[in-house]
């Protein structure tokens, strides 16, 4: 097919130069620019505005430049409004509030619009007295209407009003705390020096999850109300507090359900019995760690702190999840003395504490021996607890722990005793201090299912 030849435009004149664009819109020979390159290379040189001829154009003399009035220009925030913004408090409180739920992320949420902040309104003082109207030549105030002038006057009116005062319709008068009479001797102050209390915040800043163990006989005896407000404070944002109901298999079960039941209104709990060989509730503790775990899946490990009062079962807890012994425990008080890591899984490790006891203005010195804070051996009076032992174990239970019935006091019980074991000192006296160690040590050694110490 033969070539067509590509017609021209006439355009009336020659170009004068290489930068003319009056020339063929397509070069004929390959050597001569065409009108399209020739309006590019045009582009390429024009490199728009200068200086100058933008500032003219920008800022003209009769009208000033001006940015948008949109706070998106200054940063990444959103403007919202005020129902939307209490709704969100309202939601996320919830949810901060809810033990049963975390939030995930919160770094990235406006957590600091849920405080309410106050600002503490200032003395107007000046508006209500200017310094002239008070002070100085010129000053308007009056002065204050004194009831007595002198110091005759000032008894005479004391003495009246303190022939006139009757103390019980005073509403001024408070009892803002009952304190309980100091302890009569070292032993009953266990549990309570700078140390344990210094091992115990250690652990709870170093911890991400709080078992608090508690003891199924007395659950709201053994509880640390000082570690329930600690978890609640800003100091422990983002951690979290889990009752563990230990020594379960020591009270009947529906004793433990009910205190679950009542416990997990506020707090998750779980009912535990700690044992190498036939434990109860490892399962679920293990799964809820596990989730926690995920949780915090941001962090390379979690550390789980147990605290609780002496002898609850926090070191043989710790040997139940391990399945051997790694913390020694003991059947009595203090056998922990300081704060020690142990590894569960790759990235959940415990932490055991020392147990803390504390002190009560309405704990007496039997309550503080009954919960198992005090050592036996160390009591040089053991005798003044019996009395609390017979008032809260039903006497059949006693009859048939012991072997002994039919008592009237405390001293013929102890007396029956130490005749029934054999505990009899020169001439056939009863030795009632020995008795006496045996049987509140049977309530810590926990020998007998029978003997159940149950709050009210």
């Amino acid at each position: 097919m033969p070539k067509q030849r590509i017609k021209v435009a006439d355009t009336g004149r020659k170009p004068k130069n290489s930068d003319d664009a009056n020339r063929p819109s397509k070069s004929l020979d390959g050597r001569v620019r065409s009108k399209a390159t020739v309006k590019r290379l045009k582009m390429y040189r024009d490199k728009g505005p200068t200086k100058e001829q933008r500032t003219e154009w920008y800022f003209t003399p009769h009208e000033q430049a001006r940015i948008a009035p949109d706070r998106r220009w200054f940063g990444n925030t959103r403007v919202i409004g005020q129902n939307d913004l209490q709704k969100f408090r309202e939601e996320v409180g919830k949810k901060v509030n809810d033990p049963y739920q975390f939030l995930l992320k919160q770094r990235k949420l406006p957590m600091s619009l849920l405080e309410t902040q106050t600002k503490e309104s200032k003395s107007k003082l000046l508006d209500t007295e200017s310094f002239d109207s008070t002070f100085g030549a010129k000053s308007t105030r009056k002065r204050p209407k004194l009831s007595s002038v002198d110091l005759q006057s000032l008894l005479s009116n004391a003495s009246q009003a303190n022939d006139g005062y009757d103390q019980s319709k005073d509403s001024n008068i408070k009892e803002e705390q009952s304190f309980r009479a100091l302890a009569s001797d070292k032993v009953y102050e266990k549990g309570q020096s700078k140390r344990i209390w210094g091992e115990l915040y250690k652990v709870l800043d170093s911890s991400d999850v709080i078992l608090h163990v508690l003891d199924a006989r007395d659950p709201m005896g053994t509880r640390c109300v000082k570690v329930d407000d600690h978890m609640k404070s800003k100091q422990a944002t983002g951690k979290h507090m889990v009752y563990l109901l230990n020594k379960c298999d020591l009270v009947p079960s529906w004793v433990t359900a009910r205190w679950v039941r009542f416990l997990s209104k506020t707090t998750p709990t779980i009912a535990f019995h700690s044992s190498v060989t036939n434990p109860f509730g490892k399962g679920a503790l293990i799964h809820l760690l596990r989730q926690f775990a995920r949780l915090h899946a941001d962090k390379q490990s979690i550390s789980v702190g147990l605290v609780g009062y002496p002898n609850v079962g926090k070191s043989s807890l710790i040997n139940t999840l391990r399945g051997k012994v790694v913390c020694k425990a003991a059947p009595v008080p203090g056998e922990t003395k300081v704060w020690q890591y142990v590894t569960l899984y790759r990235r959940v490790y415990l932490i055991d504490c020392p147990g803390i006891t504390q002190p009560s203005p309405t704990d007496t010195e039997s309550d503080i021996v009954l919960k198992g804070v005090v050592r036996v051996e160390s009591l040089s009076t053991a005798e003044e607890h019996i009395p609390t032992v017979l008032d809260r174990v039903r006497p059949e239970y006693l009859e048939r722990t012991y072997g002994v019935s039919n008592w009237k006091d405390t001293e013929e019980f102890l007396d029956k005793l130490a005749r029934h074991m054999g505990k009899l000192g020169k001439g056939g006296v009863s030795d009632s201090l020995a008795v006496s160690k045996i049987v509140l040590a049977g309530k810590m050694l926990c020998d007998s299912s029978h003997v159940c110490f149950m709050s009210e």
